[in-house]
């Protein structure tokens, strides 16, 4: 696919973009290609046309409903067509997980990853869950989630604070613990005739 679209970058049948004086169209991640062009309705259409023509050639499925046009820096974004979702400047949209986004800010990237981490925390009802399954819900699960998250963005010191309250809301909530009654250890290890353990 890259040769193509660069083939056709060359032809001066699709625009990219410019980098360093460098023409650039495609960037492949992970299994996804990103396709920078320029923001210009025939260009879109011609990029199309160009990757409807490559997928039956390829035997791979391009699903042109789910590839999305995403602004960069477009005077007129809503004018252009698209088969697939347009994403505008300053929303954050998930690549593999990774939260992505134009002019969108820190503090609402990290409002992203929070609200992602409730909802994943909402769905294991930690009302139905003992103490000590709470607990290893938080170590296997909730942990390696939170530390992934991590690991995405930058963090400030400030922010761990946060996900801290939110795994220690997790595990003793009161809405869901039960109460603990304390008992002191000279009535506990009294004789069971004095309702003791020993």
């Amino acid at each position: 696919m890259f040769y193509l679209l660069e083939a056709k970058a060359n032809s001066h049948c699709i625009h990219g973009i410019s980098i360093f004086g460098n023409q650039q169209i495609a960037l492949g991640f992970a299994d996804d290609t990103l396709i920078f062009a320029k923001s210009d309705q025939d260009n879109i259409q011609n990029v199309a046309t160009s990757l409807k023509l490559f997928s039956p050639a390829s035997a791979l499925h391009i699903n042109m409903r789910k590839s999305a046009l995403i602004d960069i820096s477009t005077q007129h974004f809503h004018s252009l067509n698209s088969e697939g979702p347009k994403i505008k400047k300053g929303i954050v949209f998930p690549h593999l997980g990774y939260p992505l986004g134009v002019n969108v800010s820190t503090k609402d990237r990290i409002e992203w990853v929070l609200s992602r981490i409730r909802c994943k925390m909402d769905m294991w009802h930690a009302a139905q869950w003992p103490l000590h399954a709470r607990m290893r819900i938080v170590q296997s699960f909730l942990q390696p989630y939170v530390m992934y998250n991590l690991l995405l963005l930058d963090w400030r010191k400030c922010h761990f604070r946060i996900f801290e309250c939110l795994l220690k809301d997790f595990l003793w909530n009161k809405t869901h613990n039960r109460a603990l009654v304390l008992s002191a250890w000279k009535y506990v290890f009294q004789p069971k005739k004095r309702e003791g353990i020993d």
